[in-house]
């Protein structure tokens, strides 16, 4: 009888484990296709968030290197424990539908964001701010995305914040940002030129915020030149309607394009947006709208040069 106890014990906990096992990954197939209406408001809480550590050595590249490695291989292997603990608290993965999903969505359902080996791939170091760009193969249709993955250091070292990925879209169409000319808004360009659902809690957030909207502003004028002021001479532009990323010489080319078209429509007012600043760099994340009703999914990193805040980094995704 001791044996037969012993036995069917054994047996109990089997398949207790095996459904344990099975839950998180039925949720992980329905997570990958379901979308709802409250997805589209999904940015972070709008924060400001200052880090009080030393400017990063000169062994900032290593480090940085292993630790998307490290993130990478425990993706690949589905290993949760080792991926959530380098990815950041407020982390968020933008997937190239525009779905957005937090942290806490993604734990248990790492191998949502596997996706073919990286190609071109590129780091960009702003201090305590970095980015890996490149191109990948996407699952399970292989179709290519060129992703974004925005690293900060924190306290306890670099924490994966932002992993964003943008298909290709159908190059014949322009976006809500880059769209064909309209005659001009009558009701001019309020959200997001002068006034933006945010309120900045430091001053280098507000000064960022700023700049945002003076460019933003620039794109509804068509003056390119003041467009090209808030812009790093770095800056690099990724948008759903082209399959490469422009530099800021294309942008402003691109500007001075749609100013002889006498395209005046507002750029997409914000619906919700999220600053986070360390040090001289900082981190956007917001969503935006076009009258049409287009959502755009944006990534921008700013870094702080002569005393002036310039967008460096831009990323968007349409939500479909």
């Amino acid at each position: 009888m001791r044996k037969s106890a012993v036995f069917f014990i054994f047996i109990f906990i089997f398949i207790a484990a095996a459904l344990g096992t099975m839950a998180p990954l039925a949720a992980c197939a329905q997570g990958n296709w379901m979308f709802s209406v409250g997805d589209v408001g999904g940015s972070p809480a709008a924060a400001d968030v200052r880090s009080s550590l030393a400017p990063a050595s000169g062994a900032i590249e290593q480090e940085l290197r292993f630790a998307d490695r490290d993130l990478m291989q425990a993706v690949a292997t589905n290993d949760q424990l080792a991926a959530a603990r380098l990815l950041a608290s407020e982390f968020t993965w933008i997937d190239r539908d525009g779905r957005s999903r937090s942290k806490s969505d993604l734990v248990d359902c790492m191998g949502l964001l596997s996706a073919g080996p990286d190609a071109n791939l590129a780091l960009r170091a702003y201090g305590r701010v970095a980015v890996f760009t490149g191109t990948h193969l996407l699952t399970p249709d292989s179709a290519e995305a060129f992703f974004a993955r925005v690293w900060v250091r924190q306290a306890s070292g670099w924490r994966l914040l932002l992993y964003q990925e943008t298909a290709p879209g159908d190059f014949s169409a322009k976006d809500a940002r880059y769209g064909a000319a309209h005659p001009h808004a009558p009701d001019g360009c309020d959200n997001p030129c002068s006034s933006l659902p945010y309120k900045p809690l430091s001053p280098d957030a507000e000064e960022i915020v700023a700049s945002f909207m003076a460019g933003e502003k620039a794109l509804f004028d068509g003056d390119a030149e003041a467009a090209g002021r808030t812009f790093g001479d770095d800056a690099l532009f990724i948008t759903p309607d082209g399959p490469q990323p422009i530099d800021k010489t294309q942008r402003i080319a691109a500007i001075r394009s749609l100013t002889h078209t006498r395209q005046a429509d507002p750029p997409p007012a914000v619906a919700s947006i999220a600053v986070w600043v360390f040090g001289e760099a900082a981190v956007m994340s917001a969503d935006q709208e076009s009258r049409l009703g287009e959502v755009l999914r944006d990534t921008r990193i700013w870094s702080k040069r002569d005393g002036r805040w310039q967008l460096i980094f831009s990323q968007q995704t349409e939500v479909q």
